[in-house]
Order: structure tokens, then C-alpha cells, then sequence
């Protein structure tokens, strides 16, 4: 099962952010007896962007969240072929994988790299991209 997430980039703010169409942070995904993919995908304005890539200091996925999930519920971001998808395996079979955690996603366009704002609180769901496992 694939969960699709869209992202665009958000050019009423300065600087200018990615834009995650995660229900306004409340993007839940319920407990399945197999692992789900969570799909990030680049559209719109974004559309001849990529993720950055997974090596170095600023990847194009990281966790915010401190403490980050559990080793074992989440599996390792991974870009796709065309670089404008992003997917992570959420293994959420259990109440043993519940929980909530902040993310940043990070992409290249036109040579400027764009992120979302993300800090390490959930106070503020509407500017933290979050998963919530329920």
C-alpha cells in the first residue's frame, strides 16, 4: 500500500518553502498487517525539481523529531529513479510503533536548495511535516 504525498513550493513566503500536502501535519497512518509506503512526490512548481540527495549534511529526508522513531519502524528514505519521488517503508503493524515525528524534506531547483520549515516541537502542526502513526 502506497500513501502519496504531494509537495509544491510555497512562494508567498520569503524565503521561499516547500509546501507539504499533509492535511495541514496531520497526516496519520493507521496500523496495517504489511509495511505502507509513504510517497513524496515533487508537482506543480516543483515539477522540474529533485530530492537532495541522501549523503552529506543536508539530505533530502531527515528526522527533526528528538528523540527520532525507533529503530525498526521506519525503513531508509529512498529517492526515485527520476528524483522527483521520495519513498519511506513505515512498518506500523502494532501499537508498538505508534507515535508522532517531525521531518524535513530538502530539494534542488534551478541550483537553490528549498526546505521545509521544520523545528523540533509539534505545537504547531501547520508548519512541521509529520507523520503520526496511530
Amino acid at each position: 500500500m502506497t500513501n502519496n504525498i504531494n509537495v509544491t513550493l510555497d512562494t508567498s513566503v520569503t524565503p521561499n518553502v516547500l509546501d507539504v500536502n499533509d492535511k495541514d501535519g496531520n497526516y496519520k497512518v493507521n496500523k496495517h498487517d504489511r509495511p505502507q509506503t509513504i510517497s513524496w512526490n515533487l508537482t506543480g512548481n516543483l515539477a522540474q525539481a529533485e530530492f537532495v540527495s541522501m549523503c552529506g549534511n543536508a539530505p533530502g529526508f531527515e528526522w527533526v523529531s528528538d528523540p527520532p522513531p525507533p529503530a525498526g519502524i521506519f525503513g531508509e528514505p529512498e529517492i526515485g529513479a527520476n528524483g522527483n519521488s521520495l519513498d519511506l517503508v513505515d512498518t506500523h503493524t502494532n501499537g508498538d510503533s505508534d507515535g508522532t515525528w517531525v521531518y524535513r524534506l530538502r530539494v534542488l531547483l534551478d541550483g537553490t536548495v528549498y526546505q521545509t520549515t521544520s523545528s523540533a516541537g509539534v505545537s504547531d502542526v501547520r508548519n512541521n511535516p509529520i507523520i503520526i502513526n496511530q
